[in-house]
């Protein structure tokens, strides 16, 4: 799982893929797997979880598409300052339904849990 919604990542899965195909010297030596097949693809969630916590709308719509909503967890920073003031708001004022925001807020994070 990767906090901040796995940072730099999601915005460079076009340079690694890219790499993938024309350096696989440097990016694929063990590994003959595109690593955009590591992402969300149709109805199969990624194969690792992401935080929402991106203070971004656009920014979360795109981790909700190349993740899947199974794999973006409610992100609220803590113990630190720079979350939200109330853990959830972003996600609560996008234009989503009840169904996906529950999954967001509550959802991946007891399946990741197993609870």
């Amino acid at each position: 799982a990767f906090a901040h919604g796995g940072g730099a990542f999601p915005f460079t899965i076009g340079r690694i893929e890219h790499a993938f195909h024309v350096r696989p010297e440097l990016v694929a030596i063990d590994n003959r797997t595109n690593p955009r097949s590591y992402l969300a693809n149709g109805k199969t969630a990624a194969r690792f979880y992401v935080d929402s916590l991106v203070h971004d709308a656009n920014a979360l719509r795109t981790l909700i598409r190349l993740f899947g909503l199974q794999r973006v967890a409610l992100g609220s920073d803590y113990p630190f300052p720079l979350g939200e003031m109330k853990a959830g708001q972003l996600i609560e004022a996008m234009n989503l339904s009840d169904k996906e925001k529950e999954q967001l807020l509550y959802g991946t994070a007891r399946e990741f849990l197993a609870l």
